[in-house]
């Protein structure tokens, strides 16, 4: 089992990196040159990769599975087809 400490900080780190992906959204209204833009939205691309993989790391296996599992559509279907 992993310390809480550890659990913790990664999910902050995917929370941060959720949000740096939200902020890409607002890159294209920036008053900046094409390539400034481009080379921003790039850097927080990078960025937010890196912070999601490194929070998935220090949250631990079973997190990652489970994480992994929610994102997948076809336990969504099997979700939605077989409530009771």
């Amino acid at each position: 089992m992993r310390s809480k400490i550890y659990v913790q900080i990664g999910l902050s780190l995917i929370v941060i990196s959720c949000l740096l992906w939200a902020a890409i959204l607002a890159v294209p209204i920036l008053p900046l040159s094409i390539a400034s833009k481009a080379t921003t939205a790039t850097i927080l691309v990078i960025i937010s990769e890196v912070l999601f993989w490194v929070g998935i790391l220090l949250t631990g296996k079973e997190f990652a599975h489970r994480f992994r599992r929610q994102l997948y559509p076809y336990y969504w279907w099997q979700r939605f087809t077989h409530r009771k």
